[in-house]
């Protein structure tokens, strides 16, 4: 073999492996409203907003913090938060496809269908600003019982400063 069709040969086998690596990852947005940012920051330009069951894709998974991805048509590109998107590729599992085996055809078992869960509730704004109205408040009780505490080591330590002060005077 030359040296021509051994390179020809090398590259076909890496690009079989690498391939699937950098395919594509189609996503669904699973959140109402998504905005996509040019940078992947809260405070960076909203470059268009995302609806609910729309289908984006990005080289690498679609779960975790910021997440590059572009429209199906490759129009859009920019950042979303990973919580609110959905990959579209089936999960791998072993149980999904059994082993093949020597049993006869009608004595193999069936497959099992694993079962995904259904994707986190986002919560609506209503209940935002509840769960924050509340934490708020608790904020506010510790800050209060605080300063009560404060307000007692302070009484403590002037009755313990009275009580060094008298026994100074009754040595002299």
């Amino acid at each position: 073999m030359n040296q021509t069709t051994r390179t020809l040969i090398l590259a076909a086998a890496v690009t079989a492996i690498a391939a699937p690596v950098f395919a594509d990852t189609i996503c669904t947005v699973n959140a109402l409203e998504l905005r996509l940012r040019k940078t992947p920051s809260m405070k960076a330009r909203v470059v268009a907003v995302l609806k609910k069951d729309q289908q984006v894709t990005t080289a690498g998974d679609c779960a975790g913090g910021w997440v590059k991805v572009s429209s199906t048509d490759g129009s859009l590109t920019g950042y979303v938060g990973g919580w609110a998107l959905t990959s579209n590729a089936p999960k791998a599992s072993a149980e999904a496809t059994p082993a093949p085996s020597a049993q006869p055809e009608a004595a193999k078992p069936e497959a099992v269908i694993p079962v995904t869960a259904p994707p986190k509730e986002v919560p609506s704004n209503e209940k935002l600003a509840m769960q924050i109205t509340e934490l708020r408040l608790n904020v506010l009780g510790i800050e209060r019982d605080m300063d009560k505490m404060n307000q007692e080591i302070q009484k403590i330590k002037t009755s313990i400063g009275k009580k060094k002060g008298h026994k100074k005077q009754a040595k002299k």
